[in-house]
């Protein structure tokens, strides 16, 4: 494990998955998920990592490119998920840690997962006082599809948080559309106004309700934005999510149970959120949706930061 901090922040890392596991803000640990230990065989797949070589759904487990069918490995009925069985998520990356920082480093061989082209991705994560950031950069030899993220759980109200505890958060998103999604979550390729409906976040409110669905943020892709706001009314502990990427998928942990391991105990159903910035599910499957596709000479960069007051 890597553990980096600031004057006000303490972030615990793993090179399984470069997973965030930890972060303490003024002593409260706000990350939930993953238990702080090494045995993982137990852990929730996804709780804290850094995502790839896709995240989220991908139709079919395939995707058109350049004239041709690419066949993808998938690891849910019908579709790949977070960039198959053998994501990056679990698998361990390099490691260089200083005080502030550290850098993980990982390279995917052409064909991985059904990926092509030689992928080496930089997941560098730091802290500048009340600041987390991460810079999620990766190059090809191949063209490819690329979607990279940070699937942390949050509850600003700390460890002591219980079953539907997320559900009290508030939470603000600068997102106008969300994506429309069939039985199985995979997107039909349409984009709805949020306006008048339970998926207007736009101002604070609890959350009130599960959710899995992808929110398409407002302004410019490419250009690092604020995008959403998260605060526990009790303590008035608060988070601002600024990011490059153009959509976030927001998971309040409805598969979450006591047989997955958190800390000193076991998870509950909708105890945090699943906060993803990134590019939106199964954009290979719809030309109308921003591209996700790199290729050589190109390089891919995500900007992360949470920002806490």
């Amino acid at each position: 494990m890597h553990s980096i901090s600031s004057s006000a922040l303490k972030a615990t890392f793993s090179t399984y998955g470069a997973r965030l596991i930890g972060l303490e803000v003024d002593g409260v640990d706000v990350v939930f998920g993953t238990p702080l230990n090494e045995d993982h065989a137990t852990w929730d797949n996804s709780a804290g990592v850094t995502c790839g070589r896709h995240a989220g759904r991908i139709s079919g487990a395939q995707f058109p490119l350049d004239g041709e069918i690419v066949k993808l490995v998938p690891n849910r009925d019908g579709f790949q998920l977070h960039g198959g069985p053998k994501g990056f998520g679990s698998l361990i990356w390099g490691a260089k840690a200083g005080a502030s920082e550290v850098e993980f480093d990982l390279t995917s061989p052409d064909g991985d997962q059904g990926f092509p082209g030689e992928l080496k991705t930089k997941a560098v994560y730091g802290v500048s006082g009340t600041t987390l950031w991460a810079e999620l950069t990766a190059t090809t030899t191949k063209p490819t599809a690329i979607n990279l993220t940070n699937h942390a759980y949050w509850n600003l109200a700390g460890q002591a948080a219980g079953k539907d505890a997320a559900f009290s958060q508030e939470v603000m998103m600068n997102a106008s559309r969300r994506l429309v999604t069939n039985e199985n979550l995979l997107p039909n390729g349409d984009m709805t106004d949020v306006a008048d409906t339970e998926f207007d976040f736009r101002t604070l409110r609890p959350v009130a309700r599960a959710y899995d669905h992808c929110f398409v943020m407002d302004g410019p892709r490419g250009a690092l934005k604020h995008v959403l706001t998260q605060r526990d009314p009790a303590s008035g502990r608060q988070m601002e999510v600024w990011s490059s990427e153009c959509a976030i998928q927001f998971y309040t942990a409805i598969h979450w149970s006591d047989k997955l391991p958190g800390k000193g105990k076991g998870l509950k159903q909708h105890q945090a959120i699943a906060i993803e910035p990134q590019n939106v599910p199964d954009a290979p499957n719809h030309p109308n949706f921003p591209s996700s596709i790199l290729r050589p000479g190109e390089a891919y960069r995500n900007r992360i930061e949470w920002r806490f007051s």
